[in-house]
Formats: C-alpha cells, structure tokens, sequence
C-alpha cells in the first residue's frame, strides 16, 4: 500500500531523504559511509548494490545491457526506443522520463510536472534532478570516489572520474579505434575527422569543435578573467591555484609522471605510444595534440593573433598569450622554493635550476 499511497515514514538521519522501506535506508547510508560491501570478482572494485554490480560485471563477460542483436552485424541495441525522435534507451523510466521531459506537448496523457527549487526561481522536471540540482546551493557532495577522497554532487560525475583511476573507456571511435572514458569527448574527437566546428565566434570568423574551446577563446575579446585565486587575490582567465598548492593529482601509468591536470596526463601519454592522430589536410604532417595542429595550419592559411594593446602580431594563441602578460603584469608561475613569480612556464623552470644547482 505505501507504494500507491507513496508514504515514506523512514527518512535518513544524515540528509532526510525519505523511503517508504527501512531496508532502502541501509541501502541508502552507504552513500554517506562510503561503504561497498560488493567487490567485482574480476578487477575488485567496490559497489553500494548488489544491482550495480551485476551492470558493472557486464564489462568483464560477454553480456552487454543491449540486449537485441543485429541479424547482419555483430551491433546490440537497447530495448526502449522514442517513437517521437527515435532515441533509445536500456531503462524504461529513462524512456518514460525523455517523453515527459522533452515530448509533454505531444504525447498524450502527459502533462509536465515542475519541481521548483525552494532557493531560487529554477524549475526541474523531476524529483531527481531537483534533488541534484539543490545540491549546488547546499554545497552536499554525497558520492565518493572509492580510490581516492574525492567527493561528488552527482553519481554520473564520480563514474566519469574514477575512470581516470580505472583506465575504462568504454566510447570507441569508429574511424581511428582510439578509445574515450566520456561519451562528450569522443563526439568531440569525431570532429577532428569530418573537421566539424559548429561553435562560432559572434565577435570574429573563428569556429570550434568544443563548447570550452569557444569559451576561453571568447574571453580574448571581452578581457573576462573569472578565477580570483585564493592565495594571491590576482583574477586570471583560467584556473591557476593548482600553481600555488603544487597539486597534481594525475598520474601517468606509465611512467608516474604527475600532472595538474587530467588533460595533461592524457595527452603525456602520446608519448608513450607514439600515436599522432591529429593529421594536417595540406601536408599530411601529424601531431599528437589537436592544439598542435591548429596552430600548425595557421602556417598554411597565414592568421595572424593581433595583441589588444600594440601592434604585435603572432601565429600562435598561445605566443600572444604569453606576450599579453607583458602589458598585464600577470606572472603566474610561482617557484615555491623563493616565491618568485614568472609570466612563462619555461622561465621558471630555468630558475629553478638555481636552486637545484644545475646553472649553467
């Protein structure tokens, strides 16, 4: 009966969430404890459910959560599918929940539910994503990482970061075979092989395949700097505390190498293999980075990078970057021996050879 009625007389004792069952509140508080009594038999990580580690184990066997083969290829699709604009899905409350948020005027019998936000005037469309979405107000970060202290908001951001511990990378590029952790990232590589860039600069004619990319791009012509570093009070347009902290917390498995951060270790790791799959439409030369390459073809289509303050010009983002610092003043590149601080990367590290005793 309390399933119909939908009482829920049980609630959690550390963020009152509530269950119609006290067996759900066990289930529930190894969120809070970070317990996972059930270990994958295969690569031993942990799981709060038994559930989810049975969809976890699919990974390691032959089965797949895609249960209707193909008759002429070896492709398994998902069982639900939207009649409306024919996505699929493995759960049917997924499919339920993408009519009722994307094709309530359409579908008959559904009529668009809103769960407003009690701290400000957003509206969900569920009571999950609501619960998901308070959560940058209360600043809750329930889920943990089960390799490192991380913690999360959202139980999707803690499966794409422990990836980063796992090595899993489940999304395959059709094209080259190069493998991604995120579904995101892999659609963004596809576009270095149709050369899609569908975000477009409003400013000027330049194009790019990345949200992010077009983001701090932007920022060269509005002068926005929205990080204040906390130790120095200096406002930058990118992140830099990890300057001052010294943290990097990404390791290459190959070498040990640490990185500040994941991008960096990922793209280290082309070193090791020796893989360049950025390839040059003009000459055919190759690199390893798709920064690389860009900068590369503007040898061939001669653009130039013109500096706000003076008349210099460069070939590179980066060279303009780093020459902008002369008008700014900004000198990102603390040495944590003296505290002396550097516009470029390079010139700390030269300095640093003073302290070593490597001068030369």
């Amino acid at each position: 009966m309390k399933t119909h009625v939908k009482e829920k007389p049980y609630s959690c004792p550390d963020c009152g969430k509530r269950f119609i069952n006290e067996s759900y509140i066990q289930i529930h508080q190894r969120i809070h404890t970070g317990e996972r009594p059930f270990l994958c038999s295969q690569c031993g990580r942990g799981f709060h459910t038994a559930s989810s580690l049975k969809l976890h184990e699919m990974q390691h066997s032959d089965e797949r959560p895609f249960p209707f083969p193909c008759t002429f290829c070896e492709k398994r699709f998902r069982p639900y599918h939207c009649t409306i604009c024919l996505k699929s899905f493995s759960r049917h409350w997924h499919l339920k929940t993408h009519l009722e948020a994307m094709h309530s005027e359409v579908v008959a019998g559904f009529v668009r539910k809103k769960f407003p936000c009690s701290d400000c005037d957003k509206s969900c469309n569920s009571a999950a994503e609501l619960r998901d979405h308070q959560r940058t107000h209360t600043g809750e970060r329930p889920y943990q990482c089960s390799f490192c202290d991380k913690r999360f908001a959202l139980s999707g951001t803690l499966v794409r970061h422990e990836r980063l511990h796992t090595g899993i990378t489940p999304y395959h590029c059709s094209d080259c075979g190069k493998t991604f952790a995120q579904q995101w990232t892999l659609t963004t590589h596809m576009r270095t092989h149709t050369g899609e860039k569908p975000y477009s600069c409003t400013q000027c004619d330049k194009s790019f395949v990345a949200p992010g990319e077009l983001r701090r791009h932007t920022r060269i012509h509005t002068g926005e700097k929205p990080y204040t570093c906390a130790d120095c009070g200096r406002h930058f347009s990118l992140g830099h505390q990890k300057v001052h902290t010294g943290e990097k917390p990404f390791s290459c498995p190959d070498c040990g190498k640490s990185f500040a951060h994941s991008g960096a270790m990922n793209r280290h790791r082309l070193t090791h293999t020796g893989e360049r799959p950025y390839r040059c439409s003009v000459c055919d030369r190759s690199f390893n980075q798709s920064g690389r390459l860009r900068e590369h073809e503007k040898i061939h289509c001669g653009e130039k990078f013109d500096c706000p303050e003076c008349d210099k010009s460069f070939t590179r983002a980066s060279s303009l970057k780093n020459h902008f610092r002369l008008h700014t003043g900004e000198r990102p590149y603390g040495c944590d021996v003296c505290g002396r601080g550097f516009s470029r990367s390079q010139s700390l590290r030269l300095h640093k050879r003073k302290h070593d005793g490597r001068e030369t």
